[in-house]
């Protein structure tokens, strides 16, 4: 079945093309892009259907490289806490969890990820065969982690070698592709890092990891081992696997420097980081000094919202505040790498709109009082990021397939959130959280 997206199309590619009114025509049966015509050629192929319009924006599938989506059973618990106290607070409530907890946690923030454009997401946590078994029922890209926590007691044990046996199971999977959950440097042993680097290396696989995320890790490195977090990392060979590393708040000039050195991905999360109370990365420098920025939103708990354009917005302001410029940020940029970059931290390589590559694309309504076809790429990109919450994802296509129309979708959207509450209160009662 060949169908067309009608809109104007922000390509993101290398040639950083907007086509004005164009139409991407996608080969339904082979999940592909069959090609990108103007509006009146793409009539010529005589599509089955047509949605959007001149008006509509189209663009690749949004990546959020770092959250924890069984979270959402948690979702909106007060913790009013930071650092390793946060963490305690939580992790008493995650020594709760059984697998239908994560199952329907993450169904129910599949369905919020699909309502923001999300089409790839990476995600660290417990129970990850269930989570892998709602993203496939959603129809979404993930590259999953099993979360590794062994110096702190809690929540569910797994070792390094069930992450990295998890990781080879989804190693050729469509849709679910794994990676080695480190969860920190002061969680985990480091000869079980080391392991894990091994693995890495061996294997071809990815790590995931939480890093330099708050002033309690820092000292924590520093008290025990005598070295920042980027330091003891380069020294275990972490980061010369060009890991995820996840927050990346907390670095010194020479911690930059080394990090421009080894080139690893950082996923930038500004509103879980700066609402902890923890600083504003250095992510203006992280451009300016090569080192690959992508975009998380964390988990639902810390998050609120799983909108990866939320978190571009926050960032605007976050890095215009610590360097005290007006939007230091180049937007276009920022969206651009969120997609290329992200894919590639995951483990991905994303291809563009252009005929033969997996048709992974959303079709944005644009508020009354914008015309993208007037814009210029990066006008078109600032609007979106700026004004996120008035564009409408009408259509969220992964591999062909239109994911939020799919009847199986709805009835999920009806369903899951029944769930959620029934699972939630226990959750929470047994954690010892005061509502």
């Amino acid at each position: 079945m060949l169908y067309g997206i009608r809109g104007s199309v922000l390509t993101l590619d290398e040639r950083d093309r907007f086509l004005e009114d164009h139409v991407v025509l996608v080969d339904g049966d082979r999940g592909v892009v069959h090609g990108v015509l103007p509006y009146e050629k793409a009539l010529e192929h005589r599509p089955e259907f047509i949605v959007g319009g001149r008006r509509y924006l189209v663009t690749p599938g949004l990546v959020n490289t770092h959250t924890h989506i069984p979270m959402y059973v948690f979702k909106g618990t007060p913790i009013r806490k930071t650092g390793f106290e946060w963490l305690r607070r939580v992790w008493a409530m995650e020594s709760c969890l059984k697998p239908r907890h994560v199952y329907y946690g993450a169904l129910a923030a599949l369905v919020e990820l699909v309502e923001n454009g999300v089409v790839l997401y990476g995600d660290m946590y417990f129970f990850e065969d269930e989570v892998a078994k709602a993203t496939k029922e959603v129809g979404l890209r993930a590259s999953l982690s099993l979360g590794v926590i062994e110096l702190f007691e809690g929540p569910p044990k797994h070792s390094i070698e069930d992450s990295v046996r998890f990781a080879a199971r989804y190693k050729s999977d469509e849709l679910v592709r794994g990676m080695i959950g480190v969860h920190a440097l002061y969680s985990v042993s480091l000869d079980s890092v080391e392991r894990a680097v091994e693995a890495s290396l061996d294997q071809g696989v990815k790590i995931h990891i939480h890093f330099a995320e708050s002033l309690d890790e820092v000292r924590f490195a520093k008290e025990r081992y005598g070295k920042t977090p980027a330091q003891l990392a380069d020294e275990l060979g972490l980061l010369s696997v060009r890991p995820l590393l996840a927050h990346a708040v907390y670095v010194d000039d020479r911690d930059l420097e080394l990090l421009a050195r080894r080139r690893p991905y950082a996923s930038y999360c500004p509103f879980t980081i700066m609402s902890w109370g923890s600083g504003v990365a250095r992510v203006l420098e992280y451009f300016e000094r090569g080192i690959p920025v992508t975009v998380g939103t964390d988990g639902p708990l810390t998050a609120g919202v799983m909108s990866p354009l939320f978190e571009m917005k926050v960032a605007l302001a976050a890095q215009g505040s610590r360097y005290a410029r007006p939007v230091p940020l180049d937007v276009y940029a920022l969206l651009k790498n969120s997609v290329w970059e992200g894919s590639r931290a995951l483990g991905w390589e994303y291809s563009g709109i252009v005929p033969g590559a997996p048709a992974d694309i959303v079709l944005w309504e644009p508020p009354p009082w914008v015309d993208p076809s007037e814009m210029s790429p990066t006008d078109a990109a600032f609007s979106l990021v700026y004004d996120h919450q008035y564009y409408r994802p009408a259509l969220v296509v992964v591999s062909g397939r239109a994911v939020n129309k799919s009847a199986e979708f709805n009835r999920l959207k009806h369903v899951v959130f029944e769930k959620i509450r029934e699972v939630r209160q226990d959750l929470l009662e047994c954690g010892g959280v005061e509502r």
